[in-house]
């Protein structure tokens, strides 16, 4: 399973918090950005992305007739 990308986001939390100290507007885009990232990482770590096989499964050497004859 892949690591949620939403982890990339996380690194800019914290200048974000440091520049809402400069006014209302940054302190409020810096508080929406933290729930928005939260949500993302809550969303990815729920709902994971499911990866296909490559390749099919190998056939089985051994084959069980459990509905034929009996010997």
């Amino acid at each position: 399973m892949k690591p949620p990308r939403s982890f990339l986001l996380a690194p800019l939390m914290a200048p974000l918090f440091v520049l809402a100290r400069q006014g209302r507007v940054v302190e409020i885009i810096a508080f929406a950005y933290m729930f928005v990232t939260f949500f993302l990482v809550l969303w990815e770590s729920f709902h994971p992305k499911v990866q296909l096989r490559k390749k099919p499964l190998p056939e089985p050497e051994i084959r069980l007739n459990i509905n034929g004859p009996s010997n």
